[in-house]
């Protein structure tokens, strides 16, 4: 096979794995695997010396569950007592000289794997998928890890890979990779710096995490993050296995709920009805020989499945009011939210996201939410395939690589007294801002401007509904809250003054501004007139 410089984007996942390409037209995509799986199961198994991946394995899970390894990803940097035993997990975590791992039964005898040996088997058969796809050696991968992972779990991660044969370029947050698979703040400049707040909402299979990102200039600073273990895609699929297992029962009088195969054999049903439920208004659900030779023959619509998750949806807005908590913010200030995650697709649930921004929030889900994290990564790839090997191995570790930022808006006051942001807080350092403004009178002999932090205030008033004559209120009616935002100006920054040669007649002279700031947060002001020579620099040391 011949060698290639070709860098693929990896989304190893806890449930599923994707791996992203740039396509002949320079667009990411994912590869299917040789069993046409765009979104291959993180799972392992072991036919004797043999070992197959993805949904091969998965379906390994209720015949030969200790043959067989699923959600490990979750245990890689973990000792035993910190180990998950995930719903959908197969062989039992066990003790290996403290590290979480896995005892499985091969025809030799009881071996034990780590997680971080484990995942170099399965992330072996993930290179070979890429190289039998592309016709040649993949040259490495930037490879997606939550942002929650610790520098021990990038560690584990990296040397997995190493050992499957993937050389790893760079690791970058998951949420960060969503973002940049759409674009966001790619097309930015000094003069139009592209600033926007994004949360990107990943309802993954076993956790929920939200993430507020930042977008200053092309850069993504981290605001506040959020991870809901308690939440996840299988949340649903355990709704589901409740209800098909409490029907089974009335029906053929056969309690499955201690039977670990039967279980095991409708998890792996209802994920299928659930999948088709996001694109359908019911869908059935068909297990065969469930129980004691007795098949599983049901359906449910999307309706009711949509109130068996009542209590879900709740706790996912939660979880989303909580990280907007925490970075003291507004929903209303939120510009977009990213879908991302297989159950995202859920259309109750993109519907939940709306109940909580609001109309002037876009909610962006054009491309598959389970594949934007991996073409995120292979858009990262293709950035930094020119970069200098010192400087990407420097970006390797994306937890200790988190760059100082503004804890406050920047600004000027207009003529009313109003604040008007010009570097927004969460803007990374070092950072620049360039604009004009013109001389409002004849004659005009200075031009002054000053800058301002602003301080950030949310106001919330209850509006009660205006009662029509003799109409009485209902016992439970709440009253409207309306929000205002808005940023005070707070302490006076920097200030200069330029003299004018050119303000004969009001808006004739033009004076440019540029601002800086660098990463010590030190703030440099200068005022130039565009049709004059004078020009004049402030600087305000932290």
């Amino acid at each position: 096979m011949s060698e290639s410089n070709t860098i693929i984007g990896i989304n190893f996942g806890t449930a599923y794995t994707s791996i992203a390409y740039l396509n002949k037209e320079g667009r990411a995509d994912c590869l299917a695997n040789e069993e046409g799986d765009r979104q291959i199961a993180t799972a392992l198994a072991f036919h004797g010396d043999e070992e197959v991946i993805g949904s091969q394995a998965k379906s390994e899970i209720p015949r030969h569950p200790h043959q067989t390894v699923a959600n490990f990803r979750s245990n890689l940097g973990k000792s035993t007592t910190e180990a998950e035993l995930l719903p959908g997990s197969a062989a039992a975590v066990v003790d290996k000289s403290g590290a979480a791992a896995y005892e499985i039964e091969l025809p030799s005898g009881k071996v034990l794997l780590t997680a971080q040996e484990v995942s170099a088997k399965y992330l072996r058969h993930i290179r070979e998928s890429a190289e039998d796809f592309l016709g040649s050696k993949i040259g490495g991968a930037v490879m997606a890890v939550p942002s929650y992972f610790s520098e021990k779990q990038c560690a584990e991660l990296t040397s997995a890979a190493e050992a499957a044969g993937i050389k790893v370029i760079q690791l970058v947050h998951e949420s960060s990779a969503a973002a940049l698979a759409y674009g966001i703040g790619q097309d930015s400049s000094s003069k139009d710096p592209q600033d926007k707040t994004v949360v990107v909402c990943d309802l993954g299979a076993h956790s929920f995490d939200v993430t507020v990102l930042a977008v200053r200039s092309g850069m993504y600073t981290v605001l506040a993050t959020a991870h809901n273990t308690k939440v996840g895609g299988s949340s649903f699929d355990d709704l589901l296995i409740k209800h098909f297992s409490a029907e089974f029962q009335k029906k053929i009088k056969i309690d499955i709920s201690a039977n670990k195969k039967a279980l095991a054999k409708l998890r792996n049903a209802v994920e299928v009805t659930k999948k088709m439920l996001s694109s359908a208004n019911a869908a059935p659900c068909f297990v065969e020989s469930l129980a004691d030779g007795y098949d599983l023959h049901s359906n449910i619509n999307r309706l009711r499945f949509e109130l068996l998750s009542k209590n879900v949806f709740a706790q996912l807005q939660s979880t989303i009011l909580e990280v907007l908590e925490k970075s003291q913010l507004d929903a209303s200030e939120i510009d977009e939210v990213l879908l991302v995650g297989g159950s995202a697709r859920i259309p109750k649930f993109s519907m939940k996201i709306r109940e909580v921004f609001g109309d002037n929030t876009k909610v962006l889900s054009d491309l598959e939410s389970d594949e934007v994290v991996a073409r995120g990564c292979a858009i990262q790839g293709s950035l930094i395939s020119s970069f200098e090997k010192e400087d990407i191995e420097a970006a390797i570790h994306p937890v200790v690589t988190l760059a100082p930022n503004t804890s406050k808006a920047i600004g000027v006051i207009n003529a009313k007294g109003e604040f008007v942001t010009v570097i927004p807080r969460g803007t990374a350092l070092p950072t620049r801002r360039v604009f004009e403004f013109s001389n409002s009178e004849a004659n005009q002999a200075q031009a002054y401007l000053a800058l301002f932090e602003g301080e950030h205030i949310i106001e919330k008033t209850e509006v009660k509904r205006e009662l029509e004559e003799g109409e009485e209120a209902y016992e439970d009616e709440q009253p409207e809250v309306v929000t205002k935002v808005y940023q005070k100006p707070a302490a006076k920054l920097i200030e200069a003054s330029l003299a004018l040669e050119k303000a004969i007649k009001p808006k004739e002279s033009k004076i440019e501004v540029q601002i800086t700031v660098d990463a010590q947060a030190n703030l440099t002001l200068v005022l130039r007139e565009k049709n004059g020579s004078k020009v004049v620099k402030a600087v305000a040391k932290k």
